[in-house]
């Protein structure tokens, strides 16, 4: 939401973000047009002409304190994920009965929105900073080994790392651990731990080192269910002209529809996966095609072509 934010006020719009939570002090200017409040209720929260709620529990307040539009932006079909209680489910169905706009940041959501809900969604293309996410200047020298970047927490079945490290394993002990996984995340699970000790780990990494961390990795990998709202870690690989590694999941289908910067496997696959990880270790030429294209995909996403589309939806 900070970048939907930026991407607005970049096209002259007061467009504000209203939390109960702290300002984050990782994302640059947030302070000019972050408001801490103390509850999303309208007794905290300013009369506007336009507002976006998020998660389900935000659109009530956001069609509370809205004069002219209302909206809700999906960012992935919270009512499908099979680990809520029931009381939670009928909460986030509830709340895209809400008389709200549908904005939603994958055009599977759109789809999915209409066939759940009978109600025609406008999508909403990721914000991105491919100035920002950019290739490194020079390729790094392999010397056999092959750096595999895996992000997003262990327990989190959407996130698909636990199948993906296990498919992986294998193959890191038959290449003589020449597989070098790196990890990107929040925190480290101490099953996981135990199971990969030997992963070069980067936790809570400032948003802005992240471009780094990428371009110094071989290829990444994006293990997520079909559950996966966008999939940001693939547009990020592209945009630093890395080679994916994607599950065949409706995010990573409208992201690289004709695998040009792919090689798609199904969700918990490890065969497959193992495979195809493999056969872009053994072809430096095709990690370099993949990565070309995946950069071409990666600069038609933008803050600009984010705002205007929000401004589009918007006005209808």
């Amino acid at each position: 939401m900070l970048q939907h934010a930026r991407a607005l006020r970049g096209l002259g719009v007061d467009a504000t973000v209203h939390s109960p939570d702290p300002c984050p002090t990782w994302f640059d200017g947030a302070d000019t047009f972050y408001r801490q409040v103390r509850s999303l209720d309208r007794r905290s929260l300013p009369r506007v002409e336009v507002a976006v709620g998020t998660l389900a529990p935000t659109v009530a307040p956001a069609i509370e304190v809205a004069e002219r539009l209302a909206c809700h932006l999906c960012q992935g079909y919270e009512p499908a994920h099979d680990t809520l209680s029931r009381p939670e489910r009928d909460a986030m169905l509830a709340a895209y009965e809400l008389p709200a706009r549908k904005l939603v940041v994958s055009q599977h959501l759109v789809r999915t929105v209409r066939e759940r809900h009978c109600v025609e969604a406008h999508w909403i293309p990721q914000p991105f900073e491919p100035e920002l996410f950019r290739p490194p200047e020079r390729e790094r020298s392999q010397g056999g080994r092959l750096r595999v970047l895996v992000t997003g927490h262990w327990a989190l079945e959407v996130k698909g790392v636990a199948w993906c490290l296990r498919a992986l394993r294998p193959l890191f002990e038959r290449s003589g651990h020449r597989l070098d996984l790196v990890r990107l995340s929040l925190d480290a699970d101490a099953e996981e731990l135990a199971f990969w000790p030997e992963a070069e780990r980067h936790r809570h990494v400032p948003p802005a080192e992240v471009p780094a961390l990428i371009q110094g990795v071989d290829l990444c990998i994006g293990p997520s269910s079909p559950l996966e709202g966008f999939g940001l870690l693939a547009l990020e690989a592209m945009g630093c002209a890395r080679p994916c590694v994607l599950t065949d999941i409706p995010s990573h289908r409208d992201l690289d529809p004709e695998d040009r910067a792919s090689i798609k496997v199904s969700f918990g696959d490890a065969e497959a996966l193992r495979d195809a990880v493999e056969h872009l270790w053994r072809d430096r030429d095709l990690r370099r095609r993949l990565g070309r294209v995946g950069r071409t995909i990666a600069e038609t996403y933008t803050e600009r072509r984010t705002g205007e589309a929000l401004m589009r939806a918007f006005d209808e």
